[in-house]
């Protein structure tokens, strides 16, 4: 079991990690810095702190092409796969890189931005959300969206984002031509309206929501967080 996962050498790499990654952690905050100074010499009423959360979102979602792009890369990739660890602890870390450590970034730079939109311009935080949408956009929107570059990073060795880019077109494509074929081959739509007029079609409706979302996060993320550890495997082999 040492073999495969030991605390102690996870540790190590995430370390060295935070060390090598340095100048990306410092991307995040200069980005954010000409984004406070931009408002501030061009509106002078507001930092609007949601659209910062919405950058956040899609810095998050691509964070993995600008941590470990060169992971596999014949010169730049030699010390990634010379660490002394396994492949699952190497994955872990870069979890943790992903997941834990970026958002955690981008949420403290949002927090100190709201802070100084209340020192600035006297805006409160705004905490009235809907947190079920808040939940749903978080899962299936930013935690699918990088799980998705998380298995393109780890699948391809040249081309990452344009091969990533070109799946998700494929993958999209056959789910509409899938989801035409289910809608007009087998007549869901006669049959909801005949469901509707006997008052039966409630029940099934949210049914088949619930499943289609556990189905859904089931792949969005943690099936492809899978995808992204065995790819990882795979390539080191």
């Amino acid at each position: 079991m040492n073999d495969i996962f030991s605390l102690q050498r996870t540790f190590r790499i995430l370390k060295s990690e935070i060390f090598a990654f340095r100048k990306q952690y410092l991307f995040y905050a200069i980005f954010a810095a000409a984004y406070t100074a931009t408002l501030l010499l061009t509106q002078r009423t507001n930092l609007h702190p949601e659209v910062f959360a919405i950058l956040g979102c899609i810095l998050i979602v691509i964070a993995p092409f600008m941590l470990y792009n060169d992971i596999y890369h014949k010169i730049k990739g030699v010390n990634y796969a010379m660490l002394p660890a396994s492949n699952f602890e190497k994955w872990v870390a870069f979890w943790i890189q992903n997941v834990i450590i970026i958002p955690s970034i981008i949420a403290i730079l949002w927090l100190i931005l709201s802070e100084a939109n209340l020192l600035f311009f006297n805006i409160p935080i705004n905490f009235h959300i809907d947190w079920k949408s808040a939940h749903k956009v978080a899962i299936m929107g930013i935690l699918g969206g990088q799980a998705i570059s998380m298995a393109g990073v780890m699948s391809f060795r040249r081309l990452k984002w344009i091969k990533t880019m070109g799946i998700i077109f494929v993958f999209q494509l056959a789910l509409l031509l899938i989801t035409r074929l289910f809608i007009f081959q087998f007549n869901f739509q006669q049959y909801m309206v005949q469901g509707h007029a006997f008052n039966i079609d409630e029940q099934i409706v949210w049914w088949m929501k619930d499943y289609i979302s556990i189905v859904m996060y089931a792949i969005f993320p943690l099936g492809l967080w899978l995808v992204s550890f065995f790819k990882l495997q795979e390539q080191e082999m």
